[in-house]
């Protein structure tokens, strides 16, 4: 079942959304490099992936399924196979359009988005040795979109011996 929730919120998000996150993210990790590292530049960022929880997955198939209901009623009531009254489709259509404004402002406010976001961060980071060397982390941040974990995972350079010169 979770990969069918997974396979949903993929292709079911709103662009705009990931990419709000994805800045958001972006922003807290250039943040949090700049508290820890002494120096850096060249940042870049790769496989960024938002972990939501199964609450938030819910409310925003709440949202696409309402929209659905809309197109469906319209569609049905403008080719004349709507077997109801105008009123009736007035209606209808006044009660979704409450329902859809009320489950997407619960998805805006939604307390509990995500488990953690995770993502790969890239940087040129000054080493021991003086020289900079591109080093990437494996990056999980919290639903406040703060830094709860960072491993180093790899590296580019021919000074892999030397360690980092943090803050």
């Amino acid at each position: 079942m979770g990969t069918l929730l997974l396979s949903f919120l993929i292709t079911g998000q709103q662009d705009s959304e990931k990419v709000d996150d994805y800045e958001k993210v972006k922003r807290a990790i250039i943040t949090w490099a700049d508290s820890t590292f002494k120096e850096y530049n060249e940042p870049r960022f790769e496989h960024f992936r938002a972990n939501y929880t199964d609450d938030y997955l819910m409310a925003s198939m709440r949202v696409k399924s309402i929209e659905r209901s809309i197109k469906n009623l319209n569609k049905t009531y403008s080719s004349g196979y709507y077997n109801g009254t105008d009123e009736d489709y007035k209606t209808s259509l006044e009660d979704l359009e409450k329902r859809l404004e009320e489950a997407k402002i619960n998805n805006e406010n939604f307390q509990s988005k995500v488990e953690n976001y995770q993502v790969a961060f890239w940087a040129n980071i000054k080493m021991d040795s003086g020289i900079l060397n591109y080093v990437k982390h494996a990056v999980i941040l919290d639903n406040d979109f703060k830094v709860i974990s960072h491993k180093i995972t790899g590296s580019i350079g021919e000074n892999e011996n030397a360690t980092i010169i943090y803050r």
